[in-house]
């Protein structure tokens, strides 16, 4: 089915109609479930196809004749709704069939109140909507129209609710499910829906006058979530159940078979009545996906899934977190937010009852906990399906040192964990995409991938949320509003990176006129002296999680401006500069440049620590302490200083203690400062707060590398995947080309392979040591006719287009 154009669409939004003698619903959750019957009739040659467009207001899970399918819609913003297109040709069948759809509608409040008005990230109206445009053909044949209008049928689901946790706020609540209000087998055919109403239509797609409904329709700009099953690998540490404990002389329990794969589903774990039962699953690593849990019996009984990142100790406050390795057991408890799930009891070994989450989970550790009230329970299997983007990996690297090969792993499942419809910060507390998080990101993707389609949509939904002011949000989409001024220049960062790696010109041609709109905020802003002003007070004035910003920017920048906001400007002028120049807007660029000499040199009259190379954090710093590594890092990438100055200004930001040390993520700028100035052999120095992570047993990196630290995946600190392809390996793609410029460090060899443009790279290096001689030898291939620089570490430099490179060089007089 190609994207259908607005004209195209015949269905109706359509909901329940209003049950009588309740009040409006529209403020509050709803689960709501539609089915439409139709027959096709039976015959030899007959072969039928179903081509179905979906997409619902806030999110749905599709089933033809009883078979899960998918879930959607991709999430939109206030500007657009997505659609999904499928062809369900396999899932017809002679006879009574059935389109069924479960709809979720998270209650449209403004202003919204965290926590308690469903998940943050997800776009909704004051209305829930279902829109299905479906049509079965035999051959060219059109043989029926299946479209959402009032033959659809329709029943609200009173078994659900949301129940809020302050410690994942963001997510706007978890389940609590009444077993007995649950309506069985409603997605087969053979259901018996007489007493379900005939749906009501709420809105057309579009009316003759261009007036908008709050659901603009787009088709779906990225592929489906991929689901797959899987079973947890380890029973950590369980009660006894009839006296009998679970495990064997408090060690975990092994859940796997020779071949190291799970192997038991947990049947048949037995509880019998007024009894309590609570297990801790490991599922290895930590993941995203949908827990599954059946059972029989056990009417009156309570289930909670309470779902952890780790083993944690536990301070009696949501916002107070102490960390050690994860997996340590002793003294520790799981922590988190759980669902709530009350049996009907109805449950046999024929037809099992059943419950699984409408939204995904992210979880390492799962503690299932059975209360059994009057009647005894069973479990009958308990697994999850494992869900996220696909993303196909086909970037690589392993080297001499067993300890990076381990955090290139952990950053690579990070980001694959922090990846869905949207790019995450963290898919636990909050899936929110912000805009210095998914810059990271996407960089780390394109290393990996080359698939720029997520970071494509990411880039269009910051365009999408800027305020007429020019500032963009910060996080979006997002149905609470938030701004971080400095975030809206990581979003220039992010279109100069995607130019820088694609060469796409028509995207920055899309973007010139907000790009400049961001910038122009930023310039009527300054003060005489020509320094950006202090952030207004109603933006969140944040640069950095850092120990001495309690609220993520210097004191002394509260009432004056942050010298770092100042350079971050000046170097996103750069960048607009080089895409406008590119894009043909020559003049243009030249003012940008002439804007950025400007404030760089009001950052030297204003902000430099007299009798020192330092730049203070705000030109009203007084005290020595008011200095940080970031405003020498950014005085470095802005140009404030040439590369000699500053390698000298770079070399005094490590070795002063002093200095309020950037977070993991914000780290990356110091790598880019240090490879612009020539240092980048430094950077092996900066590995160690990475290298602690390994010894905690995470399977992911963490927000901070810190005991207090909340989310344990959080894909900005994934910095491995940038350094040990751009810097270990030396692969760096440009405006100018492709370069391979490896750093050796202290290791010994190494070999990967790097996600371009222009296909993949392959390198391998090693450092061959025999007598007095140390020799380099290094090998590449890439594609035929790809013009290559090679930077050799004897500062040797080749240019070829051979598409292999093999060569052995003597390094034994260079350091």
């Amino acid at each position: 089915m190609a994207a259908k154009e607005w004209g195209d669409w015949s269905a109706q939004w359509i909901w329940p109609q209003k049950e009588q003698g309740t009040a409006d619903r529209e403020q509050q959750h709803e689960r709501v479930y539609f089915r439409k019957v139709f027959e096709l009739p039976a015959g030899a040659g007959k072969a039928y196809s179903l081509n179905l467009a979906i997409t619902a207001d806030s999110r749905y899970r599709l089933f033809v004749n009883g078979q899960r399918l998918w879930a959607g819609p991709c999430k939109g913003h206030g500007h657009v709704q997505y659609y999904e297109e499928f062809s369900l040709d396999d899932f017809l069948q002679p006879g009574i069939n059935v389109i069924a759809v479960m709809v979720v509608h998270y209650a449209g409040t403004s202003p919204f109140e965290l926590g308690e008005d469903g998940p943050l990230s997800i776009w909704r109206s004051q209305k829930g909507g279902l829109l299905v445009e479906a049509e079965v053909a035999e051959g060219s044949q059109l043989v029926q129209e299946l479209n959402t209008d009032t033959s659809w049928k329709s029943i609200r689901d009173h078994s659900y609710r949301l129940q809020p946790f302050p410690i994942m706020r963001w997510m706007g609540g978890l389940e609590e499910v009444e077993g007995d209000l649950v309506l069985l087998d409603w997605t087969l055919p053979e259901y018996d829906d007489s007493a379900w109403l005939a749906a009501e239509t709420v809105q057309p797609v579009r009316d003759d006058y261009g007036q908008l409904t709050p659901w603009q329709l787009a088709e779906r700009p990225i592929p489906l979530l991929y689901e797959r099953e899987q079973l947890f690998l380890k029973l950590m540490r369980s009660s006894s159940g009839e006296g009998e404990a679970l495990f064997e002389n408090g060690h975990s329990l092994e859940l796997r078979n020779e071949a190291g794969r799970a192997s038991s589903p947990l049947e048949g774990i037995h509880v019998e009545a007024g009894q309590q039962l609570w297990l801790e699953l490991d599922a290895g690593e930590l993941i995203t996906g949908y827990p599954q849990l059946k059972f029989l019996g056990g009417k009156g009984s309570r289930i909670t899934l309470l779902y952890a990142e780790c083993y944690e100790e536990e301070t009696g406050n949501d916002e107070i977190r102490r960390k050690a390795v994860r997996d340590d057991m002793r003294e520790h408890v799981l922590r988190g937010g759980y669902d709530s799930y009350h049996p009907a009891g109805y449950g046999t070994s024929v037809q099992m009852e059943s419950y699984e989450p409408f939204w995904f989970r992210t979880f390492r550790y799962v503690r299932l906990e059975v209360h059994t009230g009057a009647e005894p329970l069973t479990i009958s299997g308990f697994s999850y399906r494992e869900t996220g983007y696909p993303l196909l990996p086909e970037g690589s690297f392993n080297c001499s040192d067993e300890r990076y090969n381990q955090l290139w792993e952990l950053s690579v499942r990070t980001l694959q964990r922090c990846m869905h419809e949207t790019y995450e910060d963290t898919p636990y507390y909050e899936q929110l995409q912000y805009t210095m998080d998914t810059k990271l990101m996407m960089e780390f993707t394109y290393l990996l991938s080359g698939d720029d389609r997520l970071a494509r949509r990411a880039m269009e939904d910051y365009r999408a949320s800027q305020l007429p002011n020019g500032m963009l949000q910060s996080r979006y989409p997002s149905v609470l509003p938030q701004v971080i001024p400095s975030f809206s220049l990581y979003w220039i960062g992010m279109i100069h990176d995607h130019y820088r790696s694609f060469g796409d010109l028509a995207l920055v041609n899309r973007y010139r006129v907000q790009l400049l709109s961001v910038l122009d905020w930023f310039d009527q802003r300054k003060t005489p002296q020509g320094l950006v002003d202090r952030t207004p007070r109603q933006y969140w004035n944040y640069f950095d999680w850092v120990e001495e910003w309690p609220l993520g920017a210097p004191d002394c920048t509260e009432a004056a401006p942050a010298t770092v906001l100042s350079l971050m400007y000046a170097a996103a002028l750069e960048q607009a500069a080089e895409l406008l120049a590119a894009s043909g807007w020559t003049q243009i660029a030249i003012e940008l440049r002439q804007r950025k000499a400007a404030v760089n040199t009001a950052v030297l009259e204003c902000c430099r620590q007299t009798n020192s190379l330092m730049f203070r954090d705000s030109p009203a710093a007084t005290a020595e302490t008011q200095l940080s590594q970031h405003t020498q890092v950014w005085a470095v990438l802005a140009g404030t200083v040439d590369a000699v100055e500053g390698a000298a200004l770079l070399e005094a930001t490590l070795t002063d203690t002093s200095l309020a040390k950037l977070s993991l993520p914000m780290s990356y700028y110091l790598f880019r400062a240090l490879e612009h100035c020539g240092l980048y052999d430094r950077s092996f120095g900066l590995w160690a707060r990475w290298v602690k992570q390994l010894d905690l047993n995470l399977t992911t990196l963490p927000e901070m590398d810190s005991v207090g630290t909340r989310s344990d995946c959080h894909a900005w600190s994934a910095l491995p995947i940038t350094e040990f392809t751009r810097g270990i390996l030396g692969v760096r793609q440009g405006i100018e080309g492709i370069t391979i410029k490896p750093h050796c460090g202290e290791l010994q060899q190494a070999s990967g392979t790097v996600s371009t443009s222009l296909g993949l790279i392959h390198v391998k290096w090693e450092i061959r040591s025999e007598a007095d001689m140390k020799n380099f030898y290094m090998e590449a291939t890439w594609p035929a006719s790809t013009v290559i620089t090679i930077i050799l570490p004897n500062h040797e430099v080749l240019l070829t287009d051979a598409g292999s490179f093999y060569k052995e060089i003597d390094i034994s007089h260079f350091s």
